[in-house]
């Protein structure tokens, strides 16, 4: 662990997170060594399992699809198939398709032997459409609901939301792919044949045991700092290999982990070009090398796979806990990068689609009105003053998380060792916090003085006007309803969508182990 005498902010580590990993590790050097152009191989060149492609299904204006969550058998490691949870008899869920201007319906079963609901995380609809302050459904009722489309072409998903339950639920798989389309993304020209040019990536990560096993265990250290595994998948599998065309494809990323931040890079340091984000398009393309995503958060991203094969790295997810003038990084459980997919190029007969020069005309939602008015939210992880001991030590933390196991000073404690808390209170569904006039806009002032926390508002897109003070990330300019919070940022909102009291919208941490613990808190519109 490393010991600091001020405190270090997020900005830094985020913008170097590759370099930091160790300067003279062999590894890291080699992953991060100059671009080199190669021929696609004519043999597979990379072992692993082919990635899965989720079922695409289109929503059908006025019809009604049944979203079936039960359980089923997968592999996530190759020839292990063990007892999982998912839709529609598969692990996680279809990808559910639908167009701006309709209103299909969807019919949530349960079949599960736990309650459970749904949240269209992105999805701007009232309340009354969006389960996730739904109490839970029992084992064999169903609950139907109306979605009214009406917002541009996006990337979202779609997830159980029963409260102090969706760590495991999410972990378990109890999450699909969204996408919106509509007539302006239609006529952009981009990658649009799904499974070979445009390729959903579901990223998650995972503790297996000798038999394939996810391992899901709450310790005080994962109720502090979230749910990290050794164990990365996409679409649900380790070791993900795809065949692609040598062209431009369009990839479709979705940070479904229950608390690490994806830094993504490719092992060549190709350049891609990232085109939209949460909430849609951004206003044209910016070329990075490197792509952070916090839980919860999208991103498109178009890659030329004309330069050849590649292997898409995450780097290690070290994390800040402050303390006053002092913080200390907390290292991941892993120690250099990880691969999540090797892409394997050959040539077709396609002609390659085109990066266009616009994707998105200008919009007013980062110019602030007015008097607008301004909230302040205070994200804390505060010793409960009601369990013994007052208070967890970080060092101890970081033991018991790297080890797997509950740390003895407190397991047998009656009370929570931590209160996770906004503006100095938990979570409870039956008070509303905060109300909004429909059709305002505000100022959010998201401040987070001990650790960095995934921020995400239900039924709004928002706009980063600033973080830590500067200028917004690359990966954060354009329509989001999730972002890393390192230390402060400020959100331009926009509430065009009612939510009434009976089914308020949510504001909360999307480090879901936080969010589980109470790190909520909810809104009407009206």
């Amino acid at each position: 662990m490393i010991e600091l005498r001020r405190p270090l902010t997020r900005r830094a580590l985020l913008t170097s997170a590759v370099v930091v990993l160790s300067a003279s590790d062999e590894t890291v050097a080699a992953a991060r060594k100059p671009k080199t152009r190669s021929t696609a191989p004519a043999e597979p060149i990379f072992p692993g399992t082919p990635l899965p492609i989720p079922r695409l299904v289109d929503l059908v204006d006025g019809a009604t699809f049944d979203l079936v969550a039960e359980t089923t058998r997968h592999a996530f490691v190759a020839g292990k198939p063990v007892d999982t949870l998912g839709y529609g008899g598969t692990h996680l869920g279809p990808t559910l398709r639908v167009t701006r201007g309709t209103r299909p319906k969807v019919r949530l079963i349960n079949r599960l032997a736990r309650p459970t609901n749904v949240h269209w995380h992105g999805l701007l609809v009232p309340s009354s459409q969006d389960a996730a302050t739904h109490p839970g459904l029992r084992t064999g009722e169903s609950w139907e609901t109306r979605l009214d489309v009406d917002q541009p072409a996006a990337t979202l998903w779609y997830h159980a939301h029963i409260h102090g339950r969706t760590a495991r639920d999410v972990h378990d798989g109890l999450a699909g792919m969204m996408i919106v389309e509509d007539a302006e993304s239609a006529g952009l020209g981009l990658p649009s044949t799904w499974g070979v040019d445009d390729i959903p990536l579901v990223l998650q990560d995972r503790v297996f045991d000798e038999a394939g096993r996810p391992v899901f265990e709450m310790t005080p250290a994962r109720v502090e700092h979230g749910f990290r595994g050794p164990d990365m998948i996409v679409n649900g599998v380790t070791e993900a290999v795809a065949k692609v065309p040598a062209r431009l494809v369009r990839l479709r990323l979705l940070n479904a982990a229950n608390a690490r931040n994806f830094r993504l890079f490719f092992e060549d340091n190709r350049n891609f070009r990232l085109i939209a984000t949460d909430g849609g398009f951004l206003r044209e393309p910016a070329e990075l090398s490197l792509l952070v995503l916090t839980p919860g958060e999208r991103a498109e991203i178009l890659v030329d796979f004309a330069e050849g094969h590649g292997v898409l790295l995450t780097g290690p997810d070290g994390h800040e806990h402050r303390s006053g003038a002092h913080g200390a990084i907390l290292p991941d459980v892993i120690d250099r990068p990880a691969r999540l997919v090797a892409f394997e190029a050959a040539r077709d007969e396609l002609p390659t689609a085109k990066v266009p020069a616009r994707l998105a005309g200008s919009t007013a939602l980062d110019r602030p009105p007015a008097g607008v008015r301004r909230r302040r939210f205070e994200l804390r992880v505060l010793p409960n003053p009601a369990a013994s001991g007052g208070g967890l030590d970080p060092h101890a933390m970081h033991r018991s998380m790297t080890r797997g196991s509950v740390d003895r000073a407190t397991e047998t404690d009656s009370a929570p060792p931590l209160l996770l808390t906004i503006n100095g209170r938990s979570f409870a569904m039956e008070r509303i916090d905060e109300k909004v006039d429909l059709g305002a806009s505000e100022i959010w002032e998201i401040v987070s003085p001990d650790m960095a926390h995934p921020f995400h508002v239900h039924g709004v897109h928002f706009a980063v006007l600033s973080e830590d003070g500067g200028t917004p990330k690359a990966w954060n300019r354009g329509p989001k309803d999730t972002v890393l919070v390192e230390n402060g940022a400020e959100l331009l909102v926009t509430f065009a969508h009612p939510a009434d009291a009976a089914r308020p919208f949510l504001y909360h941490c999307h480090l879901l182990e936080h969010e589980d613990g109470g790190m909520m808190g909810t809104f009407t519109v009206g």
